[in-house]
């Protein structure tokens, strides 16, 4: 079973001097045609793909810290939009074809990228992207009747009050440990080691990253079918089971795989982190992904 964050040392990152912000980002040294860009979601950081980065080392490895996550810089406004122009620039700039691999919003952003970029993606794996709503308007006119909206928009909003109280009181990264014991106490009492690194990466974070998402419940939504219409690469979608955390909708998802020639879907019986709960299922996908 492939086992995460244990390594012995410092891997080395670098940075991309894109438009409007500076994006962190680590590379291996490797010289191959084909690359693998590893997008991050949400409150992550290019640390969290570490064990797949080794596992798929004989490829050219980039994976990127998004604009106000980790040591990336900051920008004044964050939706889907702002996320994704600075990590395409960065994905235009790499002279390799290009493996995509994103989660939840790294997912979304990797189909915006790959919409654009036509033949230089020639692969994308999309883990749980936050196709949650079909339509815009149900999200931002508060038209909560499905459970799994309320439930996405409630976590916006808990996280947006709960951070915007304690962040600015944190000094050192113990400090953050500490406080996100109070706001997620149940990944303390599963694995106390993926909350100090969730704690660590949120003690970097800006704090506006979770400001917007509380004032803003559309900052991840966009047409991901319409998207799809301009997508060449070969794609897998994988989802997690819609009750047990997982937000990719099968309406959607049905949609946006009618839309790309090369298209198939897969689901887990897992929550939102499909390649944690059932990581040698995952690595089985993306060998076989890429070696398609």
């Amino acid at each position: 079973m492939l086992q995460y964050f244990f390594y012995k040392e410092i891997m080395t990152e670098n940075t991309f001097k894109s438009k409007n912000v500076d994006i962190n980002y680590f590379s291996n040294n490797v010289d191959n045609k084909t690359a693998i860009l590893f997008i991050h979601g949400w409150q992550g950081g290019w640390e969290v793909w570490k064990t797949l980065i080794d596992a798929f080392s004989v490829y050219k490895i980039y994976a990127v810290d998004l604009p106000g996550h980790n040591k990336s810089g900051h920008l004044k406004n964050y939706d889907i939009n702002t996320y994704t122009a600075p990590i395409l620039e960065f994905a235009e700039s790499l002279k390799e074809e290009i493996v995509i691999v994103g989660h939840s919003l790294g997912a979304s952003i990797g189909l915006q990228i790959s919409s654009k970029l036509g033949s230089k993606i020639t692969h994308q794996l999309l883990e749980d992207p936050p196709w949650f709503s079909e339509e815009k308007g149900k999200i931002i006119n508060n038209e909560l009747s499905d459970e799994l909206i309320n439930n996405q928009v409630i976590k916006y909003q808990n996280g947006s009050n709960f951070f915007t109280e304690h962040k600015p009181r944190w000094r050192t990264v113990l400090d953050a440990i500490y406080s996100y014991q109070i706001f997620d106490p149940e990944i303390f009492k599963t694995n106390p080691f993926w909350g100090a690194i969730r704690a660590s990466l949120a003690f970097h974070h800006d704090i506006k990253i979770w400001q917007n998402a509380g004032n803003n419940n559309d900052w991840a939504w966009h047409d991901a079918p319409e998207l799809a219409k301009n997508v060449d690469a070969k794609t897998y979608l994988v989802g997690g089971n819609n009750k047990k955390g997982g937000i990719m909708l099968d309406a959607i998802a049905s949609k946006v795989s009618s839309n790309i020639s090369d298209c198939e879907i897969y689901r887990f019986d897992t929550g939102h982190n499909v390649r944690f709960e059932k990581p040698k299922e995952y690595f089985n996908l993306l060998a076989k992904l890429i070696g398609s």
